[in-house]
């Protein structure tokens, strides 16, 4: 079996416990923008991008988990977001400080992601 194929096996597990993937976040200024997830839906993943409003009303209650780039062992390459309260606002991170600013362990920006699957998707003509 093929590491993508392990760390995708993984992610099903904790999706199909109503867990959510987050492969990607744009960040601007130390607060997170837009966020994709994946979460398990009538028996397959289904993608969305989210508000930090959304994740933060809507943090489910089995976790949320990164999928960190570069990492290749399934037990270390999904990590879990943890979120707090700070002074202002709630926050993100998955290295475990309480640094108020968003952190999602280095995963690309949704813009990246959305042309990877564009591109997945383009057609010959």
């Amino acid at each position: 079996m093929t590491k993508a194929k392990q760390l995708a096996e993984k992610a099903a597990e904790l999706m199909k416990k109503e867990a959510v993937v987050v492969t990607a976040a744009e960040i601007r200024n130390g607060v997170v923008q837009k966020i994709q997830v994946y979460f398990w839906d009538n028996n397959a993943p289904v993608m969305d991008v989210i508000s930090k409003d959304d994740l933060v009303q809507n943090f489910p209650d089995a976790g949320v988990y990164v999928l960190v780039p570069g990492e290749s062992d399934a037990g270390k390459a999904l990590k879990k977001l943890e979120m707090f309260e700070g002074e202002e606002d709630m926050y993100f991170r998955t290295d475990g400080t309480k640094t108020q600013a968003d952190e999602f362990a280095g995963v690309p920006p949704v813009l990246f992601m959305e042309t990877v699957e564009a591109v997945c998707g383009l057609q010959g003509e």
